[in-house]
């Protein structure tokens, strides 16, 4: 066997001798990362807003249902609506946000403005930068 083989079978041993020996609390930290966000305890004003906010998308599609192509701008009567919305859902923890937000724009993808409106709220940043998935927006 030459060096180059032999090095390459040393590492590889040393990486395979280093696998599966993690401490359960390693596992129960992975466990609890995929699992999800806590579950946030909303107040009665959050679950109000969730409620309105549901309705709001609702409108949302049916105002967009006239819309066959991608339009720069919408009907104004959509874009309105979209402008309460934004506004609305400030009081709600980032995760909740980040849902009715993936709907909203569901809702409204034939209207451009629309979408990149909600494209620049989402939370990525506050979720990213390790804020609490249950602390309220800003």
């Amino acid at each position: 066997m030459t060096v180059g083989v032999l090095a390459l079978l040393v590492v590889l041993a040393v990486v395979a001798a280093g696998c599966g020996g993690g401490s359960s609390s390693d596992q129960q930290t992975t466990t609890r990362a995929a699992s999800g966000p806590a579950s946030c305890h909303l107040s009665a004003k959050q679950r109000r807003v969730m409620k309105r906010a549901n309705r709001m998308i609702a409108d949302m599609h049916r105002l967009e249902a006239p819309l066959k192509t991608v339009h720069d701008h919408g009907p104004t009567k959509l874009e309105l609506e979209l402008n309460s919305f934004m506004l609305s859902i400030g009081v709600l923890p980032v995760f909740q946000r980040e849902l009715l937000i993936r709907e909203a724009k569901a809702a409204v993808g034939l209207c451009h403005d629309c979408f990149e409106a909600l494209e620049s709220m989402e939370p990525a940043v506050q979720t990213r930068a390790g804020e609490s998935p249950c602390a309220p927006g800003v």
